[in-house]
């Protein structure tokens, strides 16, 4: 197996991790915008393949062996999660059908965050309506008015708006920046000597004795967004009644809203899901079949990837949060692609 073809193996290992396995262990580490850094790696990672491969068919090769490698490991993903996959990488096969180049990977990653940005604000509009938009511009004018009474232009300011701008705004220069990122990552790959390689990959593969215990899956009303959704909705229903410069229909709007938001998810994910992922599944168990050695030599990696995510973590400690995310992921990057672990050798 030449260079090239195991750069294109490792890559496909570390995106098809990235959707299966990296948001949860993100969490685990308490880095933010968990989401926003998923998307912008699945950038990278398209870019890379793209760099490494001479054909563009490569890159929808290994975007089948990451969703196979999804459906495998979490089985239970809401179809709208392998959609997000195969959009990116359709992008990225019109971006890079004449090879990589230094624009291209910008570009990927603007449509691709601004896409995932996008997508957000609409499912969250579908599931509650526009009565979640309408409900933080009444409890942020309560608030604002309670510190800074009667003045005029806070009547005529929607607060929603503004969150949603700078929403998609971050996602924006999220995207462009995991472009630019990845366009100078080939070059910055270069310069690290073989020598440099021998010493990180005995670092490493001491490192590898550390076990990594599995993270239990939270529940819907376990995880803190959601907590933190449903007292906002209780303050705003309590507000209602209390203050009167507050309309009394909000409490029912907010009912009715939550009552939808419900309706909504049951439909989804009891009824109209599980049948179009059957669907998606009856197709997939086809195609894992063919390619199940590929996809179980994937999944054996994981351990590999997991320890060098924790000793990447562990390297960037003295940097502070902002900073250690950047550097972090650019150690898992490189660290990964330079990384010969004893076990595949032998292989």
């Amino acid at each position: 197996m030449n260079q090239n073809q195991l750069n294109i193996d490792k890559v496909t290992a570390l995106w098809a991790f990235s959707e299966a396995a990296l948001g949860g262990i993100l969490h685990a580490l308490k880095i933010p915008f968990t989401g926003l850094f998923v998307g912008g790696t699945a950038v990278i990672f398209i870019s890379l393949i793209a760099y490494f491969s001479n054909s563009k068919k490569v890159i929808i090769e290994s975007t089948i062996k990451v969703i196979l490698v999804k459906f495998v490991v979490s089985p239970y993903s809401p179809i709208n999660a392998y959609f997000a996959v195969f959009l990116q990488s359709l992008l990225g096969y019109i971006l890079f059908f004449n090879g990589f180049n230094k624009i291209s990977p910008v570009i990927l990653g603007f449509l691709s965050l601004l896409f995932s940005a996008f997508q957000k604000v609409i499912v969250l509009t579908v599931v509650f309506g526009m009565t979640l938009w309408e409900s933080i511009d009444v409890f942020f004018k309560f608030v604002l008015n309670q510190f800074v009474p009667n003045i005029s232009p806070i009547k005529d300011f929607d607060i929603s708006y503004f969150i949603i701008s700078l929403y998609i705004f971050l996602h924006i220069i999220g995207g462009i920046s995991a472009g630019i990122y990845a366009s100078n990552l080939p070059a910055r790959l270069k310069k690290h000597s073989d020598k440099k390689s021998d010493k990180l990959n005995f670092q490493i593969n001491d490192f590898l004795n550390n076990v990594t215990q599995k993270r239990k899956k939270k529940k819907f009303w376990q995880k803190k967004s959601n907590i933190y959704l449903f007292i906002f909705f209780v303050i705003l229903i309590v507000i209602s009644f209390l203050f009167e410069e507050v309309e009394n229909e909000l409490a029912v709007n907010v009912f009715f809203m939550i009552l939808r938001s419900v309706s909504i998810i049951v439909i989804w994910y009891y009824f109209l899901s599980p049948i179009i992922l059957k669907i998606v599944k009856k197709y997939l168990s086809n195609k894992k079949q063919k390619q199940a050695e590929e996809i179980e030599n994937i999944v054996q990696l994981f351990p590999n990837i997991r320890s060098i995510i924790k000793y990447s973590w562990n390297e960037t400690q003295n940097y502070n949060k902002v900073k250690r995310v950047f550097f972090f992921f650019d150690k898992v990057l490189i660290h990964y692609l330079l990384f010969n672990d004893r076990n595949e050798k032998s292989n």
